[in-house]
């Protein structure tokens, strides 16, 4: 553990795109910690009092608790500086934020769906998905999407996915939940995700936590 840091306690559920985000930071920087499954939509008055939000995730230490997915990578940052997930160059500290949003928001909003049928509802639920609602977020919902990406993230922006660094982790985690619901990039269409998502994932740190929830998956 590094320096400094005191293991901690991460409230939430390993399948959310934002947990994910949090234990590729506590991975990558090889800080222990207790994952403590909480469903999104908890309403148990215990989770709710570390949560104005009532989201997940929630770092816990020391019964200090802290909300929200880029708050607790950025805490993480301060507390267990190396290795260093957020460039020190000015602009590129804010272009990394900035993609850290865009995942946070657009890209989990445009593929949460597909994800959520074919997995949620199918898997867990053990009801039927509705592949109206699958087919029309994978035709025209993510696709304008992942243009974006292609162009700006890894084009203009030229990500380098052998950098580990907050926008590339941001990224990387709702893209592991279109693969556990079958999704493929094309590598016709979009060859510079495709190699990014092929990089980061032969990462150790983070294909562990891939294997990890692909067994559990294997197993409901």
């Amino acid at each position: 553990m590094p320096e400094g840091i005191r293991g901690g306690i991460l409230h939430g559920a390993s399948l959310s795109p934002f947990v994910r985000k949090v234990r590729a930071v506590l991975a990558v920087k090889s800080i222990d910690y207790e994952l403590v499954n909480v469903m999104p939509g908890a309403m148990d008055p215990q989770f709710l009092a570390k949560t104005p939000l009532s989201k997940i995730p929630v770092w816990e230490e020391d019964g200090w608790a802290l909300p929200d997915s880029s708050v607790i990578c950025a805490y993480l940052e301060r507390r267990a500086p190396s290795p260093a997930l957020y460039p020190s160059d000015a602009r590129a500290f804010a272009t990394s934020l900035f993609w850290e949003e865009y995942a946070d928001t657009r890209l989990v909003e445009s593929g949460t769906p597909i994800f959520f049928q074919r997995i949620v509802r199918e898997r867990i639920f053990k009801e039927r998905a509705d592949e109206e609602i699958v087919r029309r977020h994978l035709e025209e919902v993510l696709p304008p999407v992942l243009d974006q990406l292609e162009a700006l993230f890894v084009g203009r922006d030229r990500a380098d996915p052998a950098e580990l660094t907050i926008g590339n982790l941001a990224i990387w985690s709702p893209f592991v939940n279109l693969d556990h619901a079958g999704f493929e990039l094309d590598r016709t269409n979009w060859p510079g995700l495709a190699a990014f998502m092929e990089t980061l994932g032969a990462h150790p740190a983070l294909g562990k936590l891939v294997e990890e929830e692909r067994a559990a998956l294997a197993s409901s």
